[in-house]
């Protein structure tokens, strides 16, 4: 069961969605299942050593599109156990409208605080009165707090309107993770960031983002627990200065963290702009830096044995490797 009533969900989600939240992949074991026990330790290094506030499950980082709807059930079940009071937010989205609403459906069952859906495609495709239906099903159908993942990855993206409609017309879409240029970003604070959490959620803009559109939430991607380790939480560190209001100490601290950031554009967020999902590279990351990380499925291919080693190198030049 949800933890508010339906009608509360925007009301609930401006009060509790707050803080640095992690998109977080599932680990596979050599018998290509998911590794369970390999998950729940990394969940816990990310609660106990990071501080990490809360998780996207499911998603794009979280391999959904190469994945049954069984193991997406059970994903949801082992994160929503393991995280406990820590809130969690599912991806359920599906080309299946039905499809999308028994997996949220689900999620709300397992525990889950929220539920988020990229962009819906086939079929949708764009057409903003197809997308209106598409959600319209499924809030009605569930109790459960709804965020827009507004994501290119899906073929096109939702227009500022097209979300200020959206939200004027499903009382329980509570959030947008606006994965879209900064200009877009702004129209649509302008449009709907008096009604629900808005996030842009790239951690180049979280500075610009805390600093001076009092974003409440970094909601999400993966660099919280690629960029920090235990005792080093660099993002926490700078966010931490925004809010005790010492910008220029706090851009400093910001700034060193540039070559990090190279290195990411390097192997992760350059791949991505291109189209290109960098899983493996991401995976491959966070085994160096001790997590469990694991295989990709097809249609990924690993990382070359070279290229493991220039990974390893730049990491280790930044300083997140001993």
């Amino acid at each position: 069961m949800a933890k508010y009533k339906k009608s509360d969900a925007r009301s609930y989600c401006k009060e509790n969605m707050k803080g640095i939240w992690a998109a977080i992949p599932y680990p596979f074991d050599k018998n290509d299942n998911i590794d369970e026990d390999a998950y729940r330790k990394d969940i816990r290094h990310y609660i106990d050593n990071l501080n990490i506030k809360g998780f996207f499950v499911g998603g794009m980082i979280g391999e959904f599109w190469c994945m049954t709807k069984e193991e997406r059930l059970r994903g949801q079940e082992i994160s929503c156990d393991e995280a406990g009071d820590v809130p969690i937010i599912a991806h359920t989205g599906h080309t299946s409208a039905k499809e999308a609403l028994e997996l949220t459906e689900a999620a709300e069952k397992a525990g889950a605080t929220y539920a988020i859906l990229a962009n819906p495609y086939l079929g949708a495709q764009g057409h903003p009165e197809r997308v209106k239906a598409f959600f319209k099903y499924l809030c009605d159908g569930s109790d459960l707090g709804i965020s827009l993942f507004n994501t290119a990855a899906t073929g096109y993206s939702l227009s500022p309107e097209l979300v200020g409609e959206l939200v004027a017309e499903n009382e329980t879409i509570c959030c947008i993770k606006n994965a879209q240029p900064k200009s877009h970003c702004d129209e649509v604070r302008k449009a709907v960031g008096d009604d629900i959490v808005v996030s842009d959620p790239m951690e180049t803009q979280w500075f610009f983002n805390r600093a001076y559109h009092k974003q409440q939430t970094f909601m999400s991607g993966p660099d919280p627990f690629l960029y920090q380790r235990k005792d080093d939480l660099k993002m926490q560190k700078y966010t931490d200065l925004i809010d005790e209001g010492n910008l220029e100490e706090a851009w400093t601290a910001r700034d060193a963290m540039n070559s990090i950031r190279d290195v990411s554009e390097k192997w992760i967020w350059g791949p991505w702009s291109r189209g290109a999902f960098p899983i493996p590279a991401l995976k491959t990351w966070m085994e160096f830096m001790g997590l469990s990380g694991g295989p990709s499925r097809p249609p990924m291919i690993p990382l070359t044995s070279d290229e493991k080693k220039e990974l390893e190198t730049d990491l280790r030049h930044v300083g997140l490797i001993d």
